[in-house]
């Protein structure tokens, strides 16, 4: 079974909708959440890959989106972006490693690595010198990933909620 990586293409964006919302809705601060309705986080995480796979097939400049396929299937994905605004503030092209999912059946196979890996070598083709991802502290399989490929740990925060009604 043959792992690849290779650009976005129009009419992978349902699978990828369907595994950012299974996976993300497992390992996300809004998934975990559970004062906050199911259906909504699964579809909040639907709509940020129809936005980006739609800014794609518009070729923005400065975004990337790559799919990983295991014998042709969709199994992950990646969203890269250069960050104008940063880059300008601080002299540098600044990039952000914006999404990566992989899909739950598929973990621990080396297919968000290579996802990662693809993402760096985006960068270096963008002339970006300075690249983050931010991810949830419970994501250790993540943050292993990002750690592994020279990522490193800068800031860690908390998220506090309250319901206002019932």
């Amino acid at each position: 079974m043959t792992i690849t990586i290779d650009n976005y293409r129009p009419g992978d964006e349902e699978r990828m909708k369907d595994i950012a919302a299974r996976a993300f809705s497992r390992f996300t601060r809004e998934g975990l959440d559970f004062m906050l309705p199911r259906d909504k986080v699964e579809d909040a995480f639907r709509e940020e890959v129809q936005s980006y796979t739609r800014r794609a097939q518009e070729q923005t400049e400065g975004l990337g989106v790559f799919v990983a396929r295991r014998d042709g299937q969709v199994v992950g994905h990646i969203a890269l972006v250069v960050n104008q605004g940063r880059s300008q503030q601080f002299g540098m092209k600044w990039g952000i490693l914006a999404s990566l999912v992989v899909d739950p059946d598929y973990h621990h196979q080396g297919i968000g690595t290579a996802l990662i890996k693809r993402a760096m070598e985006w960068f270096r083709e963008q002339r970006c010198e300075y690249v983050e991802v931010s991810t949830d502290q419970n994501n250790i399989a993540a943050i292993r990933a990002y750690e592994a490929a020279g990522f490193r740990v800068i800031y860690s925060g908390l998220t506090l909620s309250q319901k206002l009604s019932d």
